[in-house]
């Protein structure tokens, strides 16, 4: 996972030159890109397609570190007017998570509840989990501890539903910091060593990164100093293997505070020195203030007082401007040491009631700012139930249209299928009509033929019966005698012949024995051969 000793400093100082000469002629044709993406992008029509370009837009400028509300206010104005309830959500909350870089934590709460109210109507679960850690962040920055777990506990319930390890990973990050502010280090160290598991899994450095961050700073506050710059220090080989030079600021910071704890003041203001300009860089105003704070805390531990007061009254000016509490008070007290130090008590003690002073003054400031969030929340709440029961109503009417237009699909399917069978029967009843027409005729016909048949049949019978006569009455036959030899040509036996002309088999033997004599024949073929010959 990590390079070696020796060839690890080479690799990043040759990295970090790389980056700076690729970088720096890059940005400003990165930035009109993204103006001129902006442009095209609007003059396209409103529709889903239109506000997922501008988000995949937004997320281009944020890399570039360009905060651009323009592009999530016309994303979330395109969703409101086609009541794409995605979009809505989704602006909402890059809308909150951009005030919570301003440190305008009540504001930024207020936006990711709006957006949380639209995923409620949104299938997509990844984006809502996302709200959800949002939400714990700020409301953790503001010192709602109970707030925020439960919204963190809320994410982690569904990250683990749907099996996203990194969304797990982050609410258990965020439980931990819970636990951090609560002072209860224990309980930290296990979420934030489940999270270490959970990155260790997936394989992300980033996320292990951070992970073993939280680990050393739980450890300093444990006052476990050795184990914690164990774990600052693997951390920071993770930032400069992935050279996030405002993730080298964090960690730097981190590694300050921890020499400061070891009293090793020398090595606690290098490594402030190397933070400052690069949370400066990133604007990571939270981490400047401390920084320089506590750059003045060391400071004045070796009897660098002018220095050391001069970066107190900086960082702690920085902290009232973004409202950052715990270095506000860190500020007031490194001004009450300075003081005492410098003999100075009574401004030492005029601090220690500035501090108090403006304890109270930040807790009343957040109970005007959650009056003020939960009036414009409730003004906000029926605009916002409005776009969606429309949002609801235009998908009812979708899905009505869709209904209906499958409906007379159906119908016209439905009616050309009654029609082909109409058209089929009647072609078959007509088809049957002609075969049966057809079946007659050809009847008729045979009845023709047979009837010719026959009457050619009586014709030939008949002049057949007329040349027997004439050719059996040279033989001196009588008429029976002929009857019986026609019978016998035809085939008859004796008792057939005398069941046919009625008289007696003696008789029929009778009768043929004289027209044997007659014939001059001894059987039946000879007599009738003789009669054809003849």
């Amino acid at each position: 996972m990590y390079l070696s000793k020796k060839t690890f400093p080479i690799y990043i100082s040759v990295s970090f030159l790389l980056v700076f000469i690729l970088s720096v002629p890059a940005q400003k044709t990165q930035e009109i890109s993204i103006d001129s993406l902006f442009n095209e992008i609007n003059t396209q029509s409103n529709n889903k397609q239109k506000v997922n370009k501008l988000f995949r837009l937004y997320k281009k400028a944020y890399k570039q570190r360009e905060y651009r509300a323009d592009i999530l206010e016309e994303a979330l104005d395109v969703s409101k007017k086609i009541f794409y309830i995605d979009g809505i959500a989704k602006a909402y909350d890059y809308k909150g998570y951009l005030e919570r870089k301003k440190n305008n934590y009540q504001k930024s709460i207020e936006y990711h509840k709006r957006a949380l109210s639209f995923f409620e109507q949104s299938k997509d679960t990844f984006s809502k989990i996302k709200c959800l850690n949002n939400l714990g962040v700020s409301f953790r920055k503001l010192n709602d501890e109970k707030e925020a777990y439960n919204y963190y506990l809320r994410a982690l319930e569904l990250a683990k539903k749907i099996s996203n390890q990194r969304s797990i990973a982050i609410a258990y990050n965020g439980i931990g910091n819970i636990y951090i502010n609560t002072e209860e280090y224990d309980k930290a160290l296990f979420f934030f060593k489940k999270a270490l598991q959970v990155e260790l899994l997936n394989e992300n450095i980033k996320g292990q990164e951070y992970d073993l961050a939280n680990i050393g700073e739980t450890f300093i506050y444990k006052k476990k100093l050795d184990s914690a710059e164990v774990y600052l220090k693997k951390s920071l080989e993770l930032a400069q293997l992935q050279m996030k030079e405002n993730d080298l600021g964090i960690e730097y910071n981190l590694l300050g505070l921890l020499y400061q704890k070891k009293e090793n003041f020398g090595k606690s203001i290098v490594y402030y020195k190397k933070t400052i300009p690069l949370v400066e860089k990133y604007n990571i105003q939270r981490y400047v203030a401390n920084s320089y704070i506590n750059l003045g805390i060391s400071q004045l531990q070796i009897g660098q007082i002018k220095e050391s007061v001069k970066n107190i009254n900086k960082g702690l000016q920085i902290a009232k401007e973004i409202g950052s509490k715990e270095n506000i008070f860190l500020g007031y007290n490194a001004l009450v040491e300075y003081y005492s130090k410098t003999n100075n008590y009574k401004k030492a003690l005029n601090a220690h009631k500035l501090s108090k002073k403006f304890h109270d003054s930040i807790v009343n400031i957040n109970a005007k700012n959650s009056i003020i969030s939960a009036q414009i929340i409730y003004e906000t709440k029926e605009k916002d139930n409005k776009i969606k029961q429309l949002a609801f109503e235009k998908e009812k009417e979708k899905k009505i249209s869709k209904k209906r237009f499958w409906w007379l699909i159906g119908i016209s399917l439905t009616s050309l299928f009654i029609l082909l069978n109409m058209f089929f029967v009647f072609r078959l009843r007509r088809k049957n009509r002609d075969l049966e027409l057809a079946q007659k005729n050809s009847e008729i016909q045979n009845y023709m033929l047979q009837i010719k048949e026959m009457k050619n049949s009586l014709n030939n019978r008949e002049n057949k019966d007329i040349d027997w006569t004439e050719k059996l009455h040279k033989y001196d036959l009588t008429k029976r005698e002929i009857d019986v030899l026609k019978l016998i040509s035809a085939g008859y036996n004796n008792e057939q012949i005398a069941e046919k002309i009625f008289i007696s088999k003696n008789t029929v033997k009778s009768h043929i024995k004289n027209i044997y004599l007659k014939l001059d024949v001894r059987n039946r073929i000879q007599a009738i051969n003789k009669i054809e010959k003849n």
